[in-house]
């Protein structure tokens, strides 16, 4: 398989995923609440609950936004790069697997965009 069809893949499977955690957390969003509702104090369990929420938007944002370059073959800034991945890494066991994937990626010899950033181009 070529660079770019594993690319690809990697893209299209970080986007999937990232729908997919989109779908669940918005079907769950009631009980969450009430989660935390019961958990915080009487008055605050409701800006803790937009704060996670708000957490967790962006670690789904960072996915989608990581499966987008990935599938269109986009290179990115390391600056930009690598915290995205961390990112992703943060949002649990297959964010951690597909973060992973997207680095061997980001270093695979050849056209890679590590030798393009290293090199300054």
């Amino acid at each position: 398989m070529s660079r770019a069809c594993i690319q690809k893949g990697i893209g299209l499977a970080l986007i999937i995923s990232g729908v997919l955690l989109l779908i669940l957390k918005s079907i769950s969003l009631p009980e969450a609440k009430a989660g935390w509702d019961a958990w915080a104090s009487p008055g605050s369990g409701t800006a803790l609950f937009a704060g996670a929420f708000a957490a967790e938007l962006l670690l789904i944002a960072a996915q989608f936004y990581l499966g987008y370059l990935n599938f269109r073959n986009r290179c990115l800034s390391p600056w930009g790069f690598y915290p995205l991945t961390m990112l992703v890494a943060v949002s649990g066991v297959q964010g951690i697997v597909l973060a992973a994937a997207c680095l061997a990626i980001r270093v695979w010899p050849g056209q890679g965009h590590a030798a393009k950033t290293e090199r300054g181009h």
